[in-house]
């Protein structure tokens, strides 16, 4: 076994370790867990392939269109 299979292999086993601390959430040490495996595993929002352009510019309907839609009425001159 070389050094450097020797420093993956305590790299997973402390993975692990850190993992399953932050799956208990029962003292501060299993927080701080939680909050490290959420820092480390974040995604950069500009790489984020699920982002969804429409709800990023908040697009959506305004009170009285939501209302016009629920009772059912389609007026498309709003939307034109």
């Amino acid at each position: 076994m070389s050094l450097k299979d020797g420093k993956q292999e305590l790299a997973a086993k402390l993975l692990i370790w850190t993992a399953s601390r932050a799956s208990r959430n029962k003292n501060p040490l299993d927080r701080a867990c939680r909050r490290f495996i959420a820092w480390v595993t974040k995604e950069d929002p500009e790489n984020n392939f699920m982002r969804d352009p429409i709800i990023d510019e908040d697009d959506g309907f305004d009170p009285d269109e939501l209302d016009a839609y629920q009772r059912g009425e389609t007026d498309n001159t709003t939307y034109n």
